[in-house]
């Protein structure tokens, strides 16, 4: 479903003027996603600036052989705005996690108003830059953690954005393998063993941490 309105967060639009503000939301329109729903596919032309007003979405890139899971991303977010100025396409997918409303602003409009407006032109600069220095710096750490490590990183993750000890695994084990950089034979493997401390507790997709002090201890020293 596409609409237009202007309840959302001021994040996208800070510091604009009245005028700015109402030219982009005239160049800009929502659309509805249900759950598992694609919102982007990798390749396709990069029209419109995305931003998360509600929802959760996982952001995958894909070759041949994988789908690599590299950034989970909930309410007021950009989606990919750290490459929307590099190339005409997008060089990953985005799939929502639970039904997510996301408004599309036409890249044009947006970025003729970075030029006529410096503020924002800087506002959004640190946004990038804040971005691409949470994903390396999570690829990074994750690459430098055992099994164990890595897997509890990711599960801390996941918990502080679905800001709940309870939530559903928004990708498959392989998914998951692919993301951390061991085997699936790893992850399961972990899981268990996690499980038989009685740290969390695991049912199919489902997750409940149930010692989050032992499972960052982990997460931390692994």
């Amino acid at each position: 479903m596409r609409r237009k309105n202007r309840h959302t967060s001021c994040l996208w639009h800070h510091s604009l003027t009245e005028e700015q503000k109402d030219q982009l939301f005239e160049h800009s329109y929502v659309l509805q996603f249900k759950k598992d729903e694609t919102i982007i596919k990798q390749g396709v032309t990069a029209g419109h600036i995305l931003f998360l007003e509600q929802g959760m979405a996982k952001l995958s890139v894909e070759d041949e052989q994988r789908s690599t899971v590299f950034k989970i991303i909930a309410d007021d977010s950009f989606i990919g705005l750290m490459c929307s100025f590099v190339k005409r396409s997008f060089d990953f997918s985005a799939v929502a996690i639970n039904p997510s409303s996301v408004r599309l602003i036409d890249r044009a409009v947006f970025e003729q108003t970075i030029r006529e407006n410096g503020d924002y032109a800087v506002h959004i600069v640190q946004l990038m830059s804040l971005m691409t220095n949470k994903i390396v710096h999570d690829l990074v750490y994750l690459s430098h953690k055992n099994a164990d490590g890595a897997i509890s990183t990711v599960l801390m993750e996941l918990s502080s954005v679905f800001k709940s000890n309870e939530f559903q695994m928004p990708f498959s084990r392989i998914e998951l393998a692919d993301t951390v950089g061991y085997s699936k034979e790893s992850v399961i493997s972990c899981l268990s063993s996690l499980q038989k401390d009685g740290i969390i507790k695991v049912s199919g997709k489902s997750i409940e941490i149930l010692d989050s002090k032992r499972l960052e201890l982990i997460a931390r020293n692994g």
